[in-house]
Order: structure tokens, then C-alpha cells, then sequence
């Protein structure tokens, strides 16, 4: 529809699949979630002791630190995910002030959905969009990423602070875990496309940059796991998956690392992508 918003079409894109990330797009007139389990992102800080103590005793098993980890990633995954999305297959991306988001958290303490403000958007040059009141018209999509990540960053720093003030988990594995979301973000939506996964990568990398545009906040160790996997197009045998930037810790009370940990080797890696992505259709999900 002509008038509707600029991020509808890719909010009902990202929904419809299974990519462990919800949004709900929210107009300027909507009143905003008044249910108790919903958090504006900028009331979170104050939040934090008590999201701590219900994700310790609810997700991690009382490790506090894998809980500090745990919702370092949460807060970067539904605050950078949709609009990393957005960025790299529409050319378009949200306003990201912490007043305009919302994160929903469960009986366990991790959170598993954001709601979204429409406020101003940012398009590339030449979008049929910009010439909307509430649409700020960008050159390219370097100037893209600078203006939706480093209002992202601004958005999650009091957030991080609070988590570092109330933990031992420290500021640069928090932001690494941001990071570790625009890279998954990207790579998840260049599969889901069939889009030149290297091409994405460079992309998450070039936003990743932007978390550091007016303080120095990470350093990005993330790297790329390229694995050619059994039933994938002849034309595109590989699939790309990430090594994270660091380790969440869930290996503390489960007895087991991820596949994207860094701590795991790669052929341990491999054998556990491959029983994930290659096992018998109906047997586990890929």
C-alpha cells in the first residue's frame, strides 16, 4: 500500500519465518504495552539486578555470569536484529532510541520479542519512500549503517553499564555479543535469500564498525565458518555459519559449547553442524 510504513513489508518478512525473532511495529498513535512482562529499552537499566536474578534461576541454573551473558545477547539480538535486516535487504532502517523499543521477557528471564515505534526511517537515495515527512534520505548504505547502529549503540550503553555495575561481566564481551548479533542477523538473512553470504558478512562487519563511532567499544572477533553441506543446491553447496566473539558460558550448566563457540573446535564444530543441518528430515529441525 502507498501509505503504509516504510519497515511493514520487511516487519511481515522476518515474522512469517522461523528466525528466533519476533517484532511487533508499532504506529505513532499506538499506546504502548502495558502488560508487566514488557520493558522500554530505556527502563531497562534500572531493571537489571531483578532480570539477572529471574534468568540465573530460570534459564542458567544459578550461574550469574552465564546470565550476564545470556542477556547481554538478548538486548543485542532484538534491538539490532530487524533493523540489520531491514538495512541490508531493503535499504531501509529504523530510528533505534531507546524510548521507541520495547523488549518482551519470559517466566524464564530471557526476552523473545521487541516492539518498535515508527518514528523516522532512513532510506538510500533514490527509494520511493523518501518522500515521506518521517523519512531521512541517506547516500549510501555506509551512511546507512552509521546512522541506525550508532543510535542502537547510544540506545544499549546505559544497559550494559547497569549489567556491568551489577556483574563481573564486562563491557567488551557485552558488546561483542552485539556483535555477534548483526553477524547472525545478516548471515541468516542472506540463506534465507540466497544472497552472496561472503558479500553479507563484509556487510555485518562494515556495522559492526559503527558500534564504535564515538567511543571504542569492540574490537570484532567473530570469523566465518564456510561448510559445505549435503542437500544444498549444487550452485551453492555452503552454508556460512559464525564463530562467535566469545563464549556465553552455557557450557557451565548444560556440559555442552555451541556450535558458533569459540571455545569448540572446528572439527567439533563441523560434526555438530552437520548432525544439526544434515540429520533425517523429521528428526531434528534445520
Amino acid at each position: 500500500m502507498p501509505d503504509s510504513h516504510p519497515l511493514a513489508g520487511v516487519v511481515d518478512w522476518v515474522n512469517e519465518r522461523d528466525l528466533y525473532f519476533k517484532t511487533d511495529l508499532l504506529s505513532a498513535r499506538d499506546p504502548e504495552p502495558r502488560e508487566p512482562e514488557w520493558l522500554r529499552l530505556d527502563r531497562v537499566p534500572a531493571r537489571v539486578p531483578e532480570l539477572l536474578e529471574r534468568m540465573t534461576e530460570g534459564s542458567c541454573q544459578g550461574h550469574r555470569i552465564a546470565a550476564s551473558a545470556f542477556l547481554a545477547a538478548d538486548l543485542g539480538r532484538h534491538v539490532l536484529t530487524l533493523a540489520a535486516m531491514s538495512a541490508y535487504l531493503t535499504g531501509r532502517a529504523p530510528r533505534l532510541d531507546a524510548g521507541l523499543l520495547w523488549v518482551r521477557r519470559t517466566e524464564s528471564g530471557r526476552l523473545d520479542r521487541l516492539a518498535l515505534r515508527q518514528a523516522e526511517t532512513a532510506v538510500l537515495a533514490g527509494d520511493p519512500m523518501a518522500e515521506r515527512a518521517d523519512v531521512v534520505e541517506l547516500d549510501s548504505d555506509r551512511e546507512l549503517d552509521r546512522w541506525f547502529v550508532g543510535a542502537a549503540a547510544a540506545a544499549l550503553q546505559p544497559a550494559v553499564e547497569a549489567v556491568r555495575a551489577t556483574t563481573r561481566f564486562g563491557l567488551r564481551p557485552q558488546w561483542s555479543m552485539a556483535a555477534d548479533a548483526l553477524h547472525s542477523a545478516l548471515l541468516m538473512a542472506s540463506h534465507e535469500v540466497g544472497a552472496d553470504q561472503e558479500a553479507a558478512w563484509r556487510r555485518a562487519r562494515q556495522m559492526v564498525e559503527c558500534l564504535n563511532l564515538d567511543r571504542p567499544r569492540v574490537a570484532p572477533r567473530q570469523r566465518p565458518f564456510p561448510l559445505a553441506l549435503a542437500g544444498r543446491p549444487a550452485h551453492r553447496p555452503e552454508r556460512m555459519f559464525m564463530v562467535a566473539g566469545g563464549c556465553c558460558f552455557y557450557f557451565r550448566f548444560s556440559g555442552q559449547k555451541c556450535a558458533t563457540c569459540p571455545l569448540t573446535g572446528d572439527e567439533e564444530r563441523e560434526r555438530l553442524l552437520r548432525g544439526h543441518y544434515e540429520a533425517p528430515a523429521g528428526s531434528v529441525g534445520g
